[in-house]
């Protein structure tokens, strides 16, 4: 806590406690489950990407293959001469090469296997070919894709062949796929990601061609016997994501191996995001929880400390009260001894009437004015603390305000204050509540003189103001903070010790509650400046049970 207030500690310990709770459960809650969510739609959708580009690889085999059993059927139907003679074959497939680049390995055969033409990088074998498996195959179904297979110049390549039956004598045409082609055809347009095998597996599960990962061509893939399935399989173990998909145009599978951490790297990377926005969210959370709490704290505590200031100036209301019942019997006790003071000089004087000195007359005329005067100063007062009943009747402000004066004259001479009042003659009467309007000039006044303090001037002005009166108090006090004007008018705020924070206030409420107002004016020098109006007539609140009597007509 920024301040520490013992009071409510616990109170500020359950508050951030609630409004933690209150934060980090839902972020936590929400947060993690959508992390968890956006990885695993992020996951399920690359693994889709991936099942799409694994299919669409195997309808590109499949097309390679295809084109070149389509290529090897327009090669069958040219003229047995040329196809049989192997300086025409030699001519034609010349030209032949220039349209279909891919052909360099070309060869004709009779039924029997025996070779009858050869275009290609190698010499023309004469052995028969009929024990070969591809032979075979070609021989029973008219095409053939086979395996892969090194053959007689231990080269590893796969053949294409299909049997010419339209013309006699029936003719087998084959040409030799290498395993570099086959392989460059496997990864053609594969670049996204870096550790990605393609590679071709017999159903008995040896490899058909290089896969990336080191192992032998034609060797065991580890995959085991492979049995015919539709659409792609997905296996994900050790690490690794296998998918696995049966060729259509020749019993082949096409397998993809993907490293699960370079595939997976953004779903991860998405999780470190997101806990990397919870720590800052969290982060940002403590900050206004911590902000709130002790805003919250801070302004309970000012309460409480205005309540217990209030709790004071109640003692202080109430204990002044009480003594004040007490001291009315004491100052009516003192008024009864002017009294009898005031009738005891009056029987010297006529008792001694003509015997007494012309200085013994003087003494007795002064104690009887002295004793009278008292008294009636006595009366007024005690009339003064009597509460009046609201009354709405015509009021003489300098009269008003120059009794008041008069209380005050003694404390003002005290402090060597000078005080001035200035009535302008324009200024008309009004008409409202003197007892609550001689309460408000007493407090603005008693103010006054505690912002002046001492060796100072208060200056009170009354002058007409448009449809009513204005009463300018000015003082040559220190003047009031500018952080302070806008709270001077709050209740209980005060910046003197022994201040009850009441005085403006209340004087505030009371002349808006007869009409008019009261309002702090920034003076251009020194001190401060009050400026109070009232309304030539008193309109009267809407209620009407707090309306006062009017009397004096209207």
């Amino acid at each position: 806590m920024k301040n520490d207030y013992p009071h409510f500690r616990r109170l500020w310990y359950r508050v951030l406690a609630a409004l933690m709770g209150a934060a980090f459960i839902p972020l936590v809650v929400i947060g993690g489950v959508f992390s968890f969510y956006a990885a695993a739609i992020f996951k399920s959708r690359t693994v889709e990407m991936l099942v799409q580009d694994v299919a669409m690889r195997r309808q590109h085999l499949d097309r390679f293959l295809n084109d070149r059993v389509v290529a090897l059927n327009l090669v069958s139907r040219m003229p047995t001469r040329i196809l049989s003679e192997q300086e025409h074959f030699v001519e034609y497939t010349q030209d032949l090469t220039r349209e279909l680049p891919w052909i360099h390995d070309l060869g004709v055969f009779d039924l029997d296997g025996n070779q009858l033409t050869y275009t290609g990088p190698f010499t023309r074998e004469t052995r028969n070919y009929s024990d070969r498996p591809w032979f075979r195959k070609v021989i029973s179904s008219g095409v053939c894709i086979g395996d892969l297979e090194l053959g007689y110049r231990q080269l590893p390549h796969i053949s294409v062949a299909v049997r010419r039956d339209r013309d006699q004598p029936s003719l087998i045409i084959r040409a030799s796929i290498d395993a570099v082609t086959l392989q460059d055809q496997l990864l053609l347009g594969w670049n996204t990601f870096s550790t990605a095998d393609v590679f071709l597996v017999h159903p008995d599960g040896r490899y058909l061609s290089s896969p990336r990962t080191g192992w032998r061509l034609m060797a065991d893939s580890g995959l085991g016997v492979q049995e015919p399935f539709e659409g792609t399989r997905i296996h994900e173990a050790d690490g690794t994501i296998l998918f696995t998909t049966w060729l259509s145009s020749t019993p082949w599978v096409l397998a993809a191996r993907f490293d699960a951490d370079e595939v997976f790297a953004p779903a991860l990377e998405m999780r470190y995001l997101s806990v990397w926005a919870l720590i800052i969210g969290g982060v940002i959370i403590v900050f206004f929880v911590l902000l709130t709490a002790n805003t919250l704290v801070s302004r309970l505590e000012a309460k409480r400390q205005r309540i217990q200031h209030l709790n004071r100036q109640l003692h202080r209301s109430s204990f002044m009260i009480s003594t004040m019942e007490l001291g009315i019997g004491l100052l009516q006790e003192i008024a009864d001894r002017l009294a009898s003071i005031t009738v005891a000089s009056q029987w010297m004087g006529n008792h001694l009437a003509g015997v007494a000195t012309p200085q013994m007359d003087e003494d007795l005329k002064q104690v009887r004015e002295s004793a009278s005067q008292a008294q009636e100063r006595l009366k007024e007062f005690m009339s003064s603390l009597r509460p009046e009943a609201p009354m709405i009747a015509e009021v003489n402000l300098a009269t008003l305000i120059e009794s008041l004066v008069t209380w005050l004259n003694k404390e003002l001479n005290l402090r060597c204050i000078r005080l001035a009042l200035t009535v302008d003659n324009d200024a008309p009467a009004i008409r409202t509540d003197r007892s609550r309007l001689r309460h408000a000039i007493q407090n603005i006044l008693l103010n006054a003189v505690h912002a002046v303090d001492k060796h100072g001037e208060i200056h009170i002005a009354i002058a007409a103001d448009g449809q009513g009166v204005a009463i300018t108090f000015t003082d040559s006090g220190p003047g009031i903070p500018e952080g302070d004007r806008e709270r001077i008018f709050e209740p209980l705020y005060t910046t003197k010790p022994d201040g009850t924070g009441l005085g403006l206030p209340v004087a505030r409420d009371i002349l808006q509650a007869l009409g008019g107002s009261l309002t702090l004016v920034w003076p251009s020098a020194g001190g401060a400046v009050f400026k109070m109006v009232l309304p030539e007539k008193y309109q009267g609140p809407q209620d009407a049970d707090q309306a006062p009597n009017t009397i004096g007509g209207p």
